[in-house]
């Protein structure tokens, strides 16, 4: 199953900016700033979407490796854990 760590990585950037002396950054703000639509980023952070494309990941990954002070990967957006119910080669045998 893959999951979204759009929330984390959010977290992460709003306690820079707080170390910093900046406002916090809504859902609203990220998406602003990053160019990617609202729902879509509503639907990252609540771990509610199914379908990602690569542009949209680019563009987060860009953005946060932009704002953050640490080196941003794919890994720090999106993981994937092998579960039961995401088991695809145990449900063709």
């Amino acid at each position: 199953m893959v999951t979204s760590h759009l929330r984390i990585l959010l977290a992460r950037l709003n306690v820079e900016r707080a170390t910093c002396g900046q406002s916090t950054l809504s859902l609203r703000g990220l998406a602003a700033q990053s160019g990617v639509s609202l729902s879509v980023v509503t639907a990252l952070h609540a771990g509610r979407s199914h379908r990602v494309d690569f542009a949209t990941l680019d563009r987060l990954l860009t953005y946060f490796h932009r704002s953050l002070s640490v080196r941003v990967t794919m890994d720090d957006l999106l993981a994937w854990d092998l579960t039961p119910e995401g088991d695809t080669a145990a449900a063709v045998a």
